[in-house]
């Protein structure tokens, strides 16, 4: 034992020295021991790890299902060692929340009234820590049921520990509701420890929720209430606050408890956000159902004559209402009887009890009570004309009940026709009412509308004779003026504020009003100017100064006059220092004299006497000086109105000069348009202004004038005097330009805030007039309203004589499916204008600048008051109980609201009758009710808003009917009511939730369906949460319901609700399911949740902001970027939420460069952290994978959005990465095996858009790692690539083509081998997919790079392979047997062994397939480097050089074009071109051999001996100083001297050469003009991503090449066409589909490419990479058929072919040709879709056809060249392993047709090709010449006949020259010695002497050879004498040297010498 003791001390001791090890494992170290002393066993033995952090998480997972043992084991100090561990596992465990319903029930029963103390005090503790972590609900549950237990200690221990976390945490978090229902019962326990506990905790719940608790202690004894009322008032008044709060909410404590340490200082009150929760009674009452209990013959009672039944019938109805809530139920017999005896009963004492009763129902229902208030607030309003005053009373307090369950807004009808009753009594009660219900309401639940409404209706009655109506509405617009203050309600008192009296009154009554709901306020902030809390004096920040009032013109005179006006509005600015919104103010009428008085000091005496002069041309002068005068005005001083009056003296506007007219209405307008314009102005001279219009020479001029009045004040005022005017004029003409005018100005200012019902009544009386001229601008003006109001217009109309309505519907026609424009006036000065004649809403809730808002028709016609039809015998015969009665009164009332069309909301008792027949047994009835039900909305309109509380329940009930057509019928009726009135009234009382409670099938089918159906499409915050929290549970118990079509259903509406609820909230209701309906409620809940809508992601900083504009000297406000963060200073005003927004973005770099990546590896190899090897990934890889990250340091705020919930947020992250990859390789690689773990997880997401994302970086990367020439790390492989294989076989194409472009990268930074054997364990996956694509894969890695990359062994891996071929799907056998086939390629019949023993009929199909395989061996694949094409002397790019640019969005117009397109065209067979081929000889030599003809053996050894020959030549010896020299770089010499064109060389254009389509538009010329710099930012904008930035720029491209302008485009053809290629590129990507937007641009490219073309001067100078791309783009077009689908879509196909007609005959000819064989080469190089490769084909044909008529236009240099790299990377050998070589015979057509057009003079176009050894094309070239036997062919100095052998001596003498050449001082002779012997033997190579040479050199030497050639072909005159001249040179400086020379030497050089002089004769004559 001794031992035992001994080893358990060590132990102990190693554990508290290294502090390693939780509570956790100290429980199970003493429980082991424990144990074992038990067993009498004491070996012990025990691994001790020295790991940190990790293995405690792991232990603690491991620890998760012995929890509960801990707290219930049975051994007192296991137990508090069990109790400890648990607590310091949920302390620590984030997911200790998971065990809460068990180890709680096992506290309860086992801990919690334990003997010892420290277990009770640990059990307590660990129950406070679980409502720590937020598991408060559970905890609550079980303490609840604790207390339900017969042992009295745990009862009153778990009393307690209610108590204490009540205290704790608050009652936010530990509701009081759950405790309330066990008061009486606890009180009522025998045990006084109980009894006491729960005296306890009733104290502790009325410190948190008040006087609300006293309602729940009636059931308690006397003497325990009264102790309790004791106790009350000890703690009355206190303070509680929480001293706990939970995970969640510690954080934010912290941050509030720094700001108020921080700000406290100041003496401000601190925002306590956890202030106790004062309950309303309601609240925590059960409710009561009434209706069961109510007498049965209530309702015969209370009909009864005697007022004494009637009167006992209600008072057991009032004993019932007392209680405080009600059950749901339907009250709508109770409510109608109430009401009816309110209104008829003429007895007092039963009138009163009514409305108490009412009172009753009202309080008891609260909100649910709204769907019958609307009946009653009428009825009560009526009855204030009682004159008793008990009753009164009694109608108060009901009203006052009702008022609560509704709103301002539903009521106001009803409240203002109450106060235009005629009973004072009436008026000042309803005023009195409203003044009460402005205490209950908050500001914003009045808008401008309602306060408009409200004060309008109080002002009629303000100046009654009776002073108690007077005094009641000043009471109710004082207590108004409090609520809403009094700028709001200020500008509705205009009329009142002359009167002093009443509006002192008001104020009175202002300052006396109490609000009772408590208003929001605005948190106070620390002004900026307070000092730091170190600071001893605190000052108060002051005002800024009141504005400076308006000065008086410079010319005005000091004198003082009393009022009299400046003449201007008077423009009232609020106080403050903040910039408010300008008030607008009457401007008083100013008289004549006055006028004259302010004029005169602006203008002279004779100006304003001339206005009057008889002589119009002194009226005109002085008019014109008065224009001049007020022109020179600062316009913010310029008197207005006295000008305007001044300007109006007759003979005013109605001069009859036209000049002064003229004149006169200029300056009216300048006027209006610079200075400030009044209304009252404008009504001073509208008249004589609109008079104007009829005129025939100044029409125009009076039309802009009113325009700018318009503008100035308002086009509503403007608009409605104009036409009340004109319809008086005796002259049809004024009327006609009068609507002209306003049809165009409505159209420019928008139809907002216009009075519609005016405007189409004056159009209305237009239409009647005689003068055809005046009908037809009527008929125009009303296809404008049409524009903005829709079809309703048609309503207007009806009555008029069909003629003329055919008329109107014509002209609407011309409207039918356009927008209204955009506003363009009215915008910005309409703000600015002095006047309150608008009615317009400013408070954002209108129109406001659209413009364009459709007027709601219905609420501009008039309507029809059926009450009075409506009578009681009418609703008496719907409650009939024969049913051709009740049918009988449902047909009378169809008939009544059909033949009404529009009714006034007022039908009194109709809508509880026909709630009644929605639910008849006769379905006939019912339907007929639900038609009738329809009916009402379609007639009443929005206003039939609060009929669906009364309605929707009878509806609901239809959707339950076992007939299908009352269910279609009833949803129809919902539909109706939804779309006028909205659908937030269907949405509360919990009508849904109750329906579905005891629904049938069809119902809840039917329920469901519209659910799904209308959720997704309502606004989120339109509806209750709660409501649709109450259908909750039913949602998921339907998702397991019996019927498929419930459970369908049920499925499709989750989605809508999760939209409303979100994804978090529904998940915490299923807490409470059962483990197995959970499961399956959380299967639907997570397939729907990928489909949840896109929320807008905070919106990214716009690009480099700039500094924040100072407003009236205020300083700019800080942000994230600019913000000086100082310990000293306090921070800058800056609202929370975004200190915290800018506290949260990390500014480091994404990535930092470190050498953590080792560790990790060291870590992952010693086991030390997980392997990161999972099926699906656990929350602890995840945990994992942030711990390294924060380790490697990467940025704070890219690791929030790669672990965020949401996976835009991953997106983001992704497009954050591939910004920072091109300047942080070095970051990324250090990081590397954390970014590809990080990007497996996201291979398991669900949605597609980040998996592309994130193959879309992958690619970008592992470019880099090939880059950077990386090599993959294995752990690094190990944890990306088994999860990328997992994605091969992912349904999408997009995500495949993905992966297996990406294998191929990886096998250029990973060991092939190695990445085989990953991709053989793919093929164990059961994804079939995914076994064939890893088969495809295999077989490629085998092609590629041999059978030997096969691990284990080559056979292995094959029998593998085999075993797939007998596998079900085709796809899978089909990769299989190609994978074999190809290494069938390498082994041969060896593979038959190596696939092993596989069944005779796998066997037959593998031996089939490498039969047919065999057949068309594929060629030995080598790699192909990419061939650099220089620069040559032409300018011709380079061959591999690529346009990038951004792409565009931009519109597009159809096409009529005669031209056939392309396909058309080409589909002939006529229309091929035949090409003889050769017959094929197969080589069977296995020497390669350059070029098409074998050489000759023996040339072979004279080539042999020529090397040696070199060799002894020591050319190395040779002095080449002269190359030091300063020379001329020569230009590129590709063509060889033998076949150089005869002709003297073309002189040099510099403008062509240095173009910009040469340069490339690298640079901008310093010579571009503005313009050019216009049109080459718009060619830029044409690529810009911006849609309406895109379509602008296109719109000013169209006008420029329309117009004269289009030639200067000629500079800027390249840069036009890569934008517009570079945006079809970027609608490649996106679907035609997903925005409307995406058609219109491929109209709009379209169009623009038509435009440029139809310029001829355009189109020539595109270069062939810009074509190439344009080409390109265009025939993807075709190929993707995404237009084909479209409306037109054949238009567009047209036009797009017809395009591509115009580029390739408008293009030049030699680029077009080049282009489209570079795009052939393209398309067979990158394996292109066949149909794309025939359409560059016909393309090709097509051009084909055309070219004999372009001979003398196409450089065949530059054709030969890209030819010639065609043929070098596909030979003729490469084709025999295709199925077509359809593409190689076309390029050989070209050269056929060339050779045609040329002859022989084609071999000497060969001149670009740098070495025709290696090149087919003279060869073919030959052949065609032979076979077309073409004269003079045969003459062609042939590479293959004349450079067959040279002799000795010729050799001999090469060698000579050569060696005069490499030296200094004969360099000159040698070069025209070896000239001279070229002419001599052009059957001479000297190529041997050349290849040993630098290119440098060669180059050099080709530069002189053709300078020599150029210079002796200069002139025939001069030839002989400069030979002559070089035989006395050449012959002089041989004789220098003649010492040295032999005499063989010298007989050759005279032989040489005299063959010269011959030919030169010879040539000459």
């Amino acid at each position: 034992m001794s031992e035992f003791n001994s080893l358990k001390g060590n132990y102990l001791n190693f554990i508290e020295k290294n502090k390693l090890v939780t509570a956790a494992v100290k429980f199970i170290i003493n429980k082991i021991i424990w144990k074992m002393k038990n067993t009498k066993n004491c070996l012990l033995k025990i691994d001790v790890s020295t790991s940190y952090g990790r293995q405690e998480l792991m232990a603690m997972k491991k620890l998760q299902s012995l929890i509960k043992k801990f707290v219930t084991d049975s051994n007192a100090m296991g137990q508090e060692k069990g109790l400890e561990a648990t607590l310091a596992f949920v302390e620590n465990y984030a997911h200790a929340g998971k065990t809460v319903g068990e180890v709680m029930s096992g506290i309860i029963t086992k801990c919690i009234a334990a003997p010892k103390t420290k277990t009770r005090d640990l059990a307590l503790q660990l129950t406070l820590m679980y409502i720590e972590i937020e598991k408060q609900d559970i905890v609550q549950e079980e303490l609840v049921k604790g207390m339900d237990m017969k042992n009295p200690k745990i009862v009153a221990a778990c009393i307690n520990a209610s108590t204490t976390a009540l205290r704790e945490f608050g009652s936010k978090v530990f509701p009081v509701k759950p405790l309330v229902k066990k008061i009486s019962v606890l009180f009522a326990d025998r045990d006084k420890a109980v009894r006491d506990e729960a005296r306890a905790l009733v104290i502790e719940m009325y410190r948190w929720i008040g006087p609300a608790l006293r309602s729940q202690l009636s059931n308690l004894q006397p003497v325990q209430v009264t102790e309790l009322e004791t106790e009350f008032a000890k703690i009355e008044g206190q303070k509680a606050i929480p001293a706990r709060y939970l995970r969640s909410q510690q954080e934010k404590q912290a941050k509030m408890a720094a700001e108020a340490t921080t700000v406290g200082s100041d003496g401000e009150e601190v925002e306590e956000t956890d202030a106790p929760v004062q309950l309303d009674p309601y609240e925590l009452a059960d409710p009561v159902d009434i209706l069961s209990k109510m007498p049965k013959d209530f309702y015969e009672k209370i009909e009864a004559k005697k007022w004494q039944e009637r009167k006992e019938a209600l008072e057991a109805v009032e004993v019932l209402l007392k209680t405080p809530k009600l059950e749901n139920g339907d009250y709508g017999d109770l409510v109608r009887m109430l009401k009816k005896v309110i209104q008829k009963d003429s007895n007092v004492l039963v009138v009163t009890l009514a409305a108490k009763c009412l009172t009753g129902l009202a309080t008891g229902l609260k909100k649910r009570f709204q769907t019958y208030a609307g009946a009653c607030v009428p009825a009560l309003l009526e009855k204030f004309k009682e004159k008793k005053q008990n009753v009164v009373v009694a109608v108060r307090e009901a009203i006052d009940a009702v008022f609560l369950s509704t709103s301002v807004d539903t009521i106001l009808e009803d409240v203002l026709e109450a106060l235009n009753n005629k009973n004072p009594s009436v008026k000042s009660e309803t005023a009195l009412f409203l003044s009460r219900s402005f205490t209950k309401i908050v500001p914003t639940a009045l808008n401008k509308k309602l306060l408009k409404a409200l004060t309008g209706g109080l002002l009629k009655i303000v100046n009654e004779p009776d002073p108690t109506v007077r005094d009641s509405t000043c009471e109710a617009l004082g207590t108004l003026m409090k609520l809403v203050g009094e700028k709001a309600i200020g500008p509705f008192l205009i009329e009142l504020e002359k009167d002093n009296l009443k509006m002192t009154k008001i104020k009175e009554c202002c300052e006396k009003a109490v609000i009772i709901v408590k208003v929001p306020g605005v948190k106070k902030e620390r002004p900026t100017t307070a000092p730091t809390k170190s600071t001893p004096v605190v000052e108060e920040s002051k005002p800024a100064p009141p504005a400076k009032q308006a000065k008086r013109p410079a010319t005005a005179s000091s004198k003082k006059k009393p009022e009299i006006s400046s003449g201007s509005a008077t423009i009232v600015k609020s106080k403050g220092s903040k910039p408010q919104k300008v008030v607008k103010a009457v401007e008083r009428e100013l008289s004549e004299e006055e006028a004259v008085e302010i004029v005169s000091d602006v203008l002279s005496t004779d100006i304003i006497s001339a206005l009057a002069d008889s002589n119009w041309k002194n009226r005109l002068s002085a008019t014109e000086q008065i224009l001049s005068t007020i022109q020179a005005l600062d316009s913010n001083n310029v008197p207005t109105q006295a000008l305007v009056k001044i300007i109006s003296k007759k003979p005013g506007l109605k001069d009859t000069n036209f000049q002064v007219l003229k004149t006169r209405l200029d300056i009216v307008k300048y006027l209006a348009s610079n200075c400030t314009f009044s209304t009252t102005t404008c009504d001073f001279c509208l008249n004589d202004v609109t008079e104007k219009l009829g005129d025939a020479k100044n029409g125009s001029t009076a039309a802009e004038t009113l325009t700018a009045m318009a503008e100035a004040t308002n086009l509503g005022h403007v608009s409605l005097l104009v036409m009340d005017f004109a319809s008086t004029q005796k002259s049809p003409k004024v009327l006609q330009e009068s609507l002209n005018w306003l049809a165009v100005a409505v159209k420019e200012f928008g139809f907002a805030n216009l009075n519609a019902k005016a405007l189409i009544e004056s159009g209305k009386k237009a239409l009647a007039s005689n003068n055809p001229a005046v009908r037809q601008a009527a008929i125009s003006y009303m296809g404008v309203l049409y524009l903005y109001m829709g079809a309703s217009l048609h309503m207007f109309f009806e009555n008029e004589k069909p003629t003329l309505r055919d008329q109107i519907c014509a002209e609407f026609d011309k409207y039918e499916n356009e927008k209204p424009p955009a506003p363009i006036r009215g915008i910005m000065k309409g703000g600015s204008s002095s006047s309150l004649n608008q009615d317009e809403d400013e408070d954002g809730t209108g129109d406001g600048d659209s413009g364009g808002g459709v007027i709601n028709v219905q609420e501009l016609l008039p309507r029809v008051d059926i009450s009075s039809q409506i009578t009681e015998s009418l609703i008496n015969e719907l409650s009939d109980k024969n049913w051709k009665v009740r049918i009988e009164a449902l047909t009378k009332v169809n008939t009544i609201i059909s033949e009404a069309k529009l009714i006034k909301p007022n039908i009194g008792d109709l809508p509880q009758a026909l709630a009644l027949r929605l639910v008849d047994s006769n379905s006939k009835i019912a339907q007929t009710a639900l038609n009738i039900c329809e009916s009402i909305v379609n007639a009443m309109g929005p206003q039939a808003k609060p009929l669906i509380r009364v309605f929707f329940p009878g509806f609901l009930h239809g959707l339950g009917d076992n007939k299908a057509w009352i269910r279609s019928a009833s949803i129809s009726c919902i539909n109706s009511y939804g779309e006028k009135c909205g659908f937030k009234e269907f949405f509360e009382a919990e009508m849904i939730a109750d329906a579905l409670k005891s629904g049938s099938p069809a119902l809840k089918t039917e329920v469901w369906g519209w659910l799904s159906e209308k959720l997704p499409k309502i606004p989120v915050k339109q509806i209750s949460k709660e409501e649709l929290l109450a259908c909750v549970p039913h949602l998921f118990a339907n998702l397991e319901d019996r019927n498929a079509e419930v459970r369908k259903n049920a499925q499709e509406a989750v989605l809508g609700i999760m939209i409303h609820l979100s994804y978090e909230s529904m998940v915490k209701q299923t807490e409470k399911l059962k483990p197995g309906s959970k499961t399956a409620v959380m299967a639907a809940l997570d397939k729907a949740r990928p489909n949840l809508p896109i929320k807008p992601l905070p919106s990214k900083k716009q690009a480099p902001e700039k500094d924040s504009k100072a407003v009236r000297g205020t300083k700019p406000v800080a942000n994230s970027k600019n913000a000086v963060k100082s310990k000293g200073t306090a921070p800058a005003k800056q609202p929370a939420s975004s200190r915290k927004k800018d506290d949260d973005i990390d500014t480091s770099p994404l990535l930092v460069v470190n050498n953590m990546k080792h560790q990790r590896t060291i870590d992952e190899s010693k086991l030390k952290v997980l392997k990161w090897n999972f099926t699906t990934p656990r929350e602890e890889f995840v945990e994992l994978l942030k711990e390294q990250m924060i380790n490697a340091n990467v940025n704070k705020t890219l690791m929030n959005n790669m672990f965020h919930i949401d996976f835009r947020y991953h997106i983001k992250a992704i497009e954050s990465l591939m910004d920072d990859l091109p300047d942080n390789s070095s970051a990324l690689i250090s990081n590397l095996d954390l970014i590809l773990k990080w990007l497996t997880l996201r291979f398991f997401d669900t949605n597609p858009s980040v998996l592309l994302k994130g193959l879309e970086y992958l690619h970008s990367v592992f470019n880099m790692l090939i880059e950077h020439k990386y090599h993959l790390l294995e752990n690094e492989a190990s944890s990306f690539i088994p999860y990328l294989i997992l994605k091969i076989g992912d349904p999408k194409d997009a995500v495949r083509n993905g992966v297996r472009s990406l294998f191929k990268q990886i096998c250029d930074v990973y060991a092939v081998s190695k990445l085989f054997s990953y991709i053989m364990e793919g093929l164990k996956s059961k994804n079939a997919r995914q076994r064939a694509e890893c088969l495809e894969v295999m077989g490629s890695i085998i092609e590629d790079y041999g059978i030997t990359v096969c691990l284990p062994s080559p056979t292995a891996c094959l029998k593998e392979v085999a075993k797939q071929i007998s596998d079900r799907d085709n796809a899978v056998r089909n990769a299989a047997l190609n994978c074999v086939v190809q290494a069938y390629y390498i082994v041969g019949e060896k593979v038959y062994k190596m696939v092993g023993q596989i069944s005779d009929k796998d066997m037959s199909l593998l031996e089939e397939r490498i039969k047919r395989a065999s057949k068309k061996p594929p060629p030995q694949k080598t790699k192909i480097e990419p061939i650099n094409v220089p620069l040559n002397s032409s300018g011709s790019p380079h061959r591999f050089s690529s346009v990038e640019s951004s792409p565009a969005k931009i519109n597009v117009v159809q096409e009529n074009d005669s031209e056939e397109d392309i396909e058309q065209e080409v589909d002939a067979d006529d229309d091929i071109p035949q090409v003889a081929l050769p017959p094929v000889i197969q080589e069977t030599q296995k020497e390669e051999i350059a070029g098409i003809f074998s050489l000759d053996p023996e040339y072979m050894k004279e080539l042999d001996n020529l090397q040696g020959i070199t060799q002894n030549l020591q050319l190395q010896k040779f002095d080449l100083e002269f190359l030091k020299e300063e020379i001329v770089v020569p230009p590129i010499a590709d063509s060889k001297a033998k076949i150089m064109p005869l002709s003297p060389p073309k002189p040099i254009n510099p403008s062509q050469i240095f173009s910009r389509t040469s340069l490339g538009h690298k640079q901008l010329s310093p010579r571009l003009t503005q313009q050019d710099v216009v049109i080459e930012r718009t060619i830029s904008q044409i690529s810009n991503t911006d849609i309406p930035t895109a379509l602008g720029a296109i719109e000013q491209m169209q006008e420029i090449l329309q117009s004269q302008k289009g030639n200067l485009l000629i500079n800027f053809e390249d840069l036009f066409m890569t934008s517009v290629a570079q945006q079809f590129k970027q609608l490649s990507h996106q679907t035609v589909d997903s925005n409307p937007q995406i058609l219109k641009t491929y109209r709009a490219l379209l169009t623009v490419i038509d435009c440029f073309y139809n310029n001829k001067v355009l189109g020539r100078k595109i270069s062939i990479e810009v074509l190439k791309e344009i080409m390109q783009q265009l025939i993807s077009i075709l190929v993707e058929g995404k237009l084909n689908d479209v409306v037109n879509g054949d238009s567009y196909i047209r036009v797009v072919n017809l395009h591509c007609v115009k580029i390739m005959e408008r293009s030049d000819h030699t680029n077009i040709i080049c282009t489209l064989v570079k795009l052939l080469h393209y398309c067979i190089n990158t394996s292109q879709q066949p149909r794309f490769v025939d359409l560059v084909m016909k393309c090709l044909w097509r051009v084909i056809k055309i070219m004999p008529n372009w001979t003398d236009e196409i450089d065949y240099d530059s054709v030969l060249l890209e030819i010639h790299i065609f043929f070098k990377d596909f030979p003729n050998s490469w084709w025999k392993t295709r199925e077509s070589d359809t593409p190689v015979r076309t390029i050989k057509t070209i050269v056929h047709s060339m050779a045609k057009m040329k002859g022989a003079g084609l071999m000497m176009h060969l001149g670009k090709i740098p070495n025709t050894n290696d090149s087919e094309m003279e060869a073919y070239i030959l052949r065609l010449l032979k076979g077309l036997k073409i004269e003079g062919a045969m003459k062609v100095p042939l590479k293959t006949d004349t450079r067959r052998s040279l002799s000795r001596s010729t050799h001999t003498q090469l060698t000579n020259i050569f060696q005069k050449i490499g030296n200094k001082d004969e360099t000159d002779e040698g070069l025209n010695m070896l000239y001279d012997f070229l002419q001599q033997h052009p059957e001479a190579d000297i190529d041997p002497f050349l290849k040993r040479s630098s290119q440098f050199f060669q180059d050099y030497i080709q530069k002189n050879l053709s300078k020599i050639d150029s210079d002796r072909k200069t002139s025939a005159h001069g030839r002989n004498e400069e030979l002559e001249n070089k035989l006395d040179s050449v012959a002089s400086e041989n004789s220098n040297s003649a010492g040295n020379r032999d005499l063989e030497y010298w007989k050759q050089r005279l032989e040489m010498w005299n063959r010269i002089w011959d030919e030169t004769i010879n040539k000459q004559y």
